[in-house]
């Protein structure tokens, strides 16, 4: 159904949460006028479209419902346009990717193929623990507005993907914030089941049409998320091992999980997150120093470094899912990842750099490794 110039108005301001005074004062004209605008008995002077267009932070197309016949397509090209910009690594890349988005939500205005791209990167640009993700000038700002996004999702969303990811996005944004009992809020609205997932779902449909092959494909996709949620939590399981003092917990935890991924995969794997979060070599590395057995210590740091050393940095690409015939439990599970060897060299010096390892810096072997790395 085509929107009146009114309803938009009324649209756009209800979404930004503003009242009709509001509005008026920020336009230096009564709330009458815009009763009336909304209302249908009257219309903005040419004079005040712009500033109008302003205050909502759209273009002026918008108001005047003809920002474009195929809002799908065009919002699925910016999306694409704004991943192409992203390079691994570089800050300025992931901004400009996140600022496109935002640009083209002033076309299409709570656009939700736009809305949940933009969310999410929003959402990894302004949280402190996302290391070179984080964009610390712009944090404030860039989690006031994914906070803004992720309820208008919630409100506008019919996929229950879309709806639970919003929710998501505000339980990490509030518990950053320290604003818990609105984390906790949000966490109740999530099942506690594991198998609530797509690909789980979509397999048992597989089934019953007797379409196995989509059967394999869905459950090692299914798997290698399965996979990555584990490691992810038991990272987490492991630092509060570790801040709680139970060295001797958080190296076994780390070591029973390498030996999974061994059993797998044939030898030793990386971490699904190793330069993002959850590095559990590193992890392991701190609690064996923390038992003062600086050799078990070295051990860990080795096997995460050298890994990169050995397998990718003689390739020039990290392509993990070309390394390895993917076993059985993930058929079709594994995700390429492509770095270049430069980005590789700063994520391992940072690595070796990081303050945790200090007492290793005296270390022949520590020193060994930390030479091979700068000279790559």
């Amino acid at each position: 159904m085509n929107e009146t110039m009114g309803q938009i108005i009324r649209r756009l301001r209800k979404e930004r949460n503003l009242t009709q005074e509001e509005l008026a004062e920020q336009l230096n004209i009564t709330y009458q006028a815009v009763s009336r605008w909304e209302n249908g008995t009257g219309m903005p002077d040419i004079s005040q479209i712009v500033p109008l267009a302003t205050v909502f932070g759209v273009s002026t197309d918008v108001l005047f419902n003809v920002a474009g016949t195929n809002a799908a397509e065009e919002a699925e090209k910016i999306v694409r346009e704004a991943c192409a910009m992203e390079q691994y690594g570089k800050l300025e890349t992931y901004l400009a990717s996140y600022d496109h988005m935002r640009e083209g939500l002033k076309t299409y205005p709570n656009n939700l193929i736009l809305l949940v791209n933009c969310a999410g990167r929003g959402l990894s640009l302004c949280l402190p623990e996302n290391d070179y993700l984080y964009a610390a000038d712009r944090a404030a700002e860039i989690a006031a507005e994914t906070e803004r996004q992720a309820k208008l999702i919630i409100s506008y969303a019919k996929n229950s993907s879309d709806i639970m990811r919003a929710h998501q996005i505000l339980v990490f944004l509030y518990a950053s914030q320290g604003k818990y009992e609105l984390a906790r809020e949000q966490a109740y609205r999530f099942p506690v089941r594991s198998d609530f997932t797509l690909f789980s779902h979509l397999a048992r449909i597989d089934e019953k049409q007797g379409d196995l092959a989509s059967v394999i494909a869905h459950l090692g996709e299914d798997n290698a998320y399965l996979l990555q949620a584990l490691e992810d939590n038991l990272a987490r399981l492991g630092n509060a091992y570790y801040a709680n003092g139970q060295y001797e917990q958080t190296a076994a935890l780390c070591e029973t999980w390498f030996t999974v991924m061994e059993a797998m995969f044939g030898e030793r794997f990386p971490s699904f997150h190793d330069f993002d979060s959850g590095d559990l070599y590193l992890l392991q590395a701190q609690a064996y120093l923390a038992l003062e057995e600086s050799d078990k210590a070295m051990d860990s740091v080795e096997k995460s470094v050298l890994f990169y050393l050995d397998k990718i940095a003689p390739t020039s690409k990290m392509r993990i899912a070309a390394l390895y015939q993917n076993p059985p439990l993930l058929p079709h599970g594994m995700t390429e990842i492509t770095v270049s060897t430069a980005v590789m060299k700063e994520k391992l010096m940072m690595k070796l750099n990081s303050p945790a390892l200090d007492a290793l810096h005296h270390s022949e072997r520590f020193n060994v490794l930390y030479n091979r790395v700068n000279s790559l």
